[in-house]
């Protein structure tokens, strides 16, 4: 696989996009050798987190939403960048709170605690564009284990 942009604008459709995009990659054996079938699943994993957080809270005013999906396969490694055009969100902020008050199983709230889990790399920050971009990367050599705090 080369490096690959996708463009979503339908959030009604953008999981179920993002997930027929995974298996067609799964079809076609898209991804290096070493990077074995667990590790695109904790991709995946992460893509679909942060797209269905975007669905459920993002704040895109009255601007139509467009979130793109850049995929860099490097061999042992594979880095993701999702960038939309949403008002964004102070996600460090975010975590310390959902960390602080981790009930023993919360029915909603583990997402982003997921994500983390699931990432080598994880920086999120608003880009000179205006947009804000979240930027991760998944290796071949990572642990499969997630190792979220239940």
């Amino acid at each position: 696989m080369v490096a690959t942009r996708h463009r979503f604008t339908d959030l009604a459709r953008i999981t179920d996009d993002a997930h027929d995009l995974f298996a067609q990659w799964a079809e076609e054996g898209a991804f290096s050798p070493l990077f074995d079938e667990d590790k695109v699943l904790l991709m995946r994993l992460a893509v679909h987190e942060w797209l269905a957080n975007l669905v459920q809270h993002a704040d895109f005013g009255d601007r139509k939403p467009e979130i793109l999906l850049d995929v860099y396969p490097n061999g042992k490694r594979v880095r993701c960048v999702i960038e939309d055009n949403s008002r964004g969100f102070d996600l460090d902020l975010h975590m310390e709170r959902r960390r602080q008050a981790l009930d023993p199983f919360p029915d909603r709230g583990m997402g982003l605690l997921m994500l983390q889990a699931a990432t080598e790399y994880l920086d999120y920050r608003r880009g000179d564009n205006g947009r804000h971009r979240l930027e991760f990367s998944v290796a071949a050599d990572q642990d499969p284990w997630l190792t979220i705090p239940f």
